[in-house]
This record gives structure tokens, sequence and C-alpha cells, in this order.
């Protein structure tokens, strides 16, 4: 089963979701997954299982409180038989906010959350005692929010130019949005590379994708929003790690399964 859980009002547009997934027991043939680029930042706590990131037919063990920073490209992991987790999904801004560290330093990595987030140990244990999963929500509300006290930084400028990328996604020009804020190009992108952990040509790519991919409706004429069909081809295999056709079939992958056929 795999669920998802609307932030409260305090943190609208810094959490995006907060997800569970719980399978008591997983067919072999389940347990290969794909963590898509989605423009989140993910603190992730595993109940179940041990799981792998599988990279270069390696498997590297992921820590069962971790954060998993922006990527670039889909990740394949593998799960064992058991998989309890539960995932908060922050904005690039929300992961400023709460942890008030800029982004660069996790692109592309998988991290032990207690690297960047005192307190997550502890919440991990709270949440294993916690008897539901409304209890375990409300745990990690109430965690979040200490952690906006504490972090008071100035966002409003790395906000704005969030907002404008996921306004202008569609047809983002960096040179346009460079005016804009009245920076150079150069400095546009190693400012906003430095908070969110991606250019803000690579984010705006990520953000198109996942509002045609979320959006069964904007699926179905995918092709007409991208230059041509090689070019949807090779970005739906870099985030998604699959063709678009590929991907309208059932998939074994659990994310996939959730995203696109909308089987929780």
């Amino acid at each position: 089963m795999i669920q998802t859980f609307e932030p409260i009002q305090a943190l609208s547009g810094l959490v995006d979701y907060i997800w569970v997934m719980d399978f008591e027991f997983l067919e072999d043939n389940y347990r290969e997954d794909i963590i898509m680029p989605l423009g989140h930042v993910n603190l992730i706590f595993n109940y179940g299982s041990r799981y792998s990131l599988v990279e270069q037919y390696q498997m590297l063990a992921i820590p069962d409180v971790a954060i998993i920073g922006q990527m670039k490209r889909a990740k394949h992991v593998r799960y064992g038989q058991r998989l309890q987790q539960m995932g908060v999904s922050l904005t690039p801004l929300g992961y400023i906010q709460i942890f008030g560290e800029p982004g660069i330093a996790l692109t592309e990595r998988i991290v032990q959350a207690s690297d960047v987030g005192a307190g997550t140990e502890e919440l991990y244990q709270e949440l294993k005692a916690c008897p539901d999963i409304e209890q375990q929500i409300t745990a990690v509300h109430q965690y979040l929010l200490q952690q906006l006290t504490l972090n008071k930084g100035d966002t409003a400028r790395i906000e704005s130019m969030l907002s404008y990328v996921e306004q202008a996604y569609e047809d983002l020009s960096i040179t346009n949005m460079a005016k804009a804020f009245q920076v150079s190009v150069s400095t546009l992108e190693r400012f906003f590379k430095r908070w969110v952990g991606l250019t803000p040509k690579a984010y705006g790519d990520i953000v198109k994708f996942r509002k045609h991919a979320e959006d069964k409706g904007l699926r179905e004429n995918m092709q007409d929003h991208y230059y041509d069909q090689s070019h949807l081809i090779k970005t739906s295999k870099r985030f998604a790690g699959k063709t678009v056709k590929e991907l309208e079939k059932l998939q074994h992958e659990l994310t996939l399964r959730y995203v696109w056929q909308d089987e929780s």
C-alpha cells in the first residue's frame, strides 16, 4: 500500500506531501524500484528490511534515516522482503527553511539524516513507537515546525526565483529569467544552484516532466510539450528510466506503478 498525505497549512509550500509505503511481504519481482527526480528533497524513515541503491552493479546500503538530495536522473533501488517507510517530500524552499542549509551539498547524494538535521534519529524512535499513521504524521509536523523556528534566514530571493521557474517551466528562458532578476546569467545560475542544488534549467526540466507525469490528461498529449519525440524519449529515460511508451505498460517498480497507473 502506498499513501500520500497533505501537510498542515503552516507547512504549505515547504512540504509537498508526506508518503507512506507499507508492504508486509514483497515478492522478488516487485523489489526493484526507481527514485524519480521530482524536484524534492526527501527525508525518509525506514522501518522494514534494509534496502540499497543499485549503482554500476554495486549494492550500496541506504541508512534507515536518510535524506535524498536533488537528483539529476533516475536512481535504482532494491528493497528487502518487508517494506515499511515514511517519507517527507520537501520542496527546495522547504529544505532551505527547515534545515537552514544550501541544497548544493546534497545534490546526487543520499546521506545519514543526522548529518544534516539534528533530532532526526530521535524522531525516528518516536515514530517507531507511534501506534498509528495519524500520530506519526503529527510527530513529523511538530518536528518540522520546531526546525522552522531554529532556521530563520532570509529566503525571499530564492523563493522568488523558485516561483518564477515553477510558473515558466513550459518555456523557460534563462536569459529572460536573469533579466527579470537584474543579474547576469552566470550569477543567476551560481546563486540558484547553490541554494537548490540544480541550475534553473535543470530544475525547470524536472518540474516540467513531473507536472506532465502526475497528470493523466497532460500525459496523453506529452509529445506536444517537447521539441520532438527524440527529446521526449531522452527526457523520460533520464527522469523515469524508461520511455513514455514503456511507462504506459504495467510496471513492476512500485513508484512507477503509483505515478503512472495510480495503483497504490
